[in-house]
């Protein structure tokens, strides 16, 4: 069903990521960068189709955990002409050292070895845990 806009100077959409939240797939509450840098450029084919928006105006907004996607999708989608981001912490860093940078490399080593064990496991049966 066609979208009629009449008068507007400001459009936004609101999407929940693939896997997410109302979004369906499986499997659930995953991510990826280059799923959701898919996802937003997506975004932009949906607005940039729609006759009242100017496709020489779209920006894009990421907000906590999409804030990377966001720029990474600007990097790569060059018809993104803004882009604004805001996140709590870094998340990369967060991942490779803990909250406060709480996690030894002894502690991350021994995490990766349990989490590859577990991916031998996971395709040994199949599915995933």
């Amino acid at each position: 069903m066609p979208i009629k806009w009449q008068n507007v100077d400001f459009v936004a959409l609101a999407f929940d990521p693939s896997y997410t939240g109302e979004s369906g797939g499986e499997p659930r509450n995953v991510t990826s960068p280059d799923i959701s840098a898919e996802d937003f450029s997506s975004a932009v084919d949906f607005l940039g189709i729609q006759k009242s928006v100017d496709r020489n105006k779209i920006g894009i907004i990421g907000i906590c955990g999409w804030a990377g996607f966001a720029l990474n999708t600007t990097a790569i989608d060059k018809r993104v002409k803004a882009v604004a981001t805001t996140g709590m912490y870094d998340m990369t860093r967060v991942m490779s050292k803990g909250y406060n940078d709480a996690t030894t490399l002894e502690q991350r080593t021994q995490i990766l070895e349990q989490l590859g064990e577990q991916r031998w496991k996971d395709a040994e049966a199949g599915t995933f845990a």
